[in-house]
């Protein structure tokens, strides 16, 4: 039997409640599951980690609260993704081909599709010609992992680019990202999308990190890709 932990990052009561409403409607014919709720005032890499070592489902889903589950299939959809290929280790609902040397995911080439905002209104990106596209990062709205890597909470102590992080440490282990094909979006994510000055930060403390691992910054002076 598969076992699936959901791990909600949440410090509001009835976000929380709406979004385990959705989850605790899946269907999940041979999967056990579990729900985790994590609250960290100091970040979303420091929270998962504790919820990670907590767990030992082969399956974890890392959500935000102020996302609902749409598809209900999405335990057995997840599963035949990661059953394609034993190198894919983490699945996510929207990303891009490549992160752009700004390290601003959406500036890239990107793919995926869900509802968002609130009204909800459809972001839709390229769709995948086939059950996944292989991408460099996707947003952590929601992100699937097959494999438990620490999150970089010595790097990330807030709550931006955890997400990409947590790809590039994939990447750097041989693990592939993917982001699934969707006839219609398997989530709905009802943030507001706001930055705050933290946003600036932690894009340059990333930087700092990946910048050199990033594929748009892999070429050298005659244009052809680097091989590192």
């Amino acid at each position: 039997m598969e076992h699936f932990a959901f791990i909600i990052c949440s410090q509001d009561d009835a976000r929380y409640r709406r979004c385990l409403q959705y989850l605790q409607a899946l269907e999940r014919p041979g999967v056990q599951v579990e729900f985790f709720r994590v609250v960290s005032r100091r970040g979303i890499a420091a929270a998962y980690n504790r919820a990670m070592e907590r767990s030992t489902a082969t399956c974890k889903v890392y959500l935000h609260d102020d996302v609902f589950i749409l598809n209900r299939r999405f335990c057995l959809d997840v599963l035949e993704i990661f059953r394609a290929d034993p190198s894919i280790g983490l699945i996510g609902v929207c990303g891009c081909k490549e992160i752009p040397p700004s390290g601003v995911w959406w500036e890239g080439d990107t793919y995926g599709k869900v509802y968002h905002g609130d009204p909800p209104r459809l972001l839709h990106f390229k769709q995948p010609a086939s059950l996944y596209e292989p991408v460099e990062a996707v947003d952590g709205l929601l992100m699937v992992t097959r494999f438990d890597l620490p999150w970089r909470d010595d790097i990330i102590d807030g709550f931006h680019f955890y997400d990409l992080s947590h790809c590039l440490e994939f990447n750097r282990r041989g693990y592939r990202v993917v982001v699934p094909r969707q006839e219609e979006p398997w989530c709905y994510h009802r943030s507001t999308g706001r930055f705050d000055t933290e946003y600036e930060r932690l894009r340059q403390v990333f930087l700092r990190e990946y910048a050199g691992e990033l594929s748009a910054n892999r070429w050298d002076t005659d244009g052809q890709r680097a091989v590192y």
